[in-house]
């Protein structure tokens, strides 16, 4: 058996807690997935000052799983409860609900810190985006890498 301790549905499980937390609207999947990315490579993408999982070349080819496992963790969010989800016109929209906010109150660590304080800034970046414009901007980051 293989003992993964990086990149589990639970971690992104809890990210996605904390950044629902920030964003305090109903968003979608695509939305949560981008601005997670963006948080975890903020440098790479940018925007923020450093990396929080660190400098490496492959940080972009990890958006192309992402939406799958932001996916999976916002179903173990649902799952238990610490999520609320709604069927909108635009699709699947999810909030944190008080239940969310009492598992990231419990979550204090230097990295939950430096990851909210992250997605304040990066939320607030990306307000006035469209989902459609913030993946777009993840692209045009990951053109420009590529041709440096």
């Amino acid at each position: 058996m293989q003992n993964k301790v990086f990149n589990t549905t639970f971690e992104n499980m809890l990210r996605v807690l904390l950044l629902l937390e920030t964003v305090s609207m109903p968003v979608n999947a695509d939305r949560i997935a981008a601005l997670d990315f963006i948080c975890i490579y903020g440098k790479k993408c940018k925007v923020l000052d450093k990396n929080l999982h660190g400098d490496n070349e492959f940080g972009f080819a990890e958006f192309t799983n992402k939406r799958e496992k932001i996916t999976e963790a916002i179903k173990l969010s649902v799952k238990n409860s610490f999520v609320n989800v709604e069927y909108t016109n635009q699709g699947f929209l999810y909030s944190i609900n008080d239940r969310g906010r009492q598992v990231v109150q419990g979550v204090q660590s230097p990295y939950a810190r430096q990851y909210v304080l992250g997605a304040k800034i990066v939320c607030r970046r990306f307000s006035s985006y469209t989902d459609d414009g913030i993946l777009q901007f993840i692209s045009d980051r990951a053109t420009e890498a590529k041709e440096v």
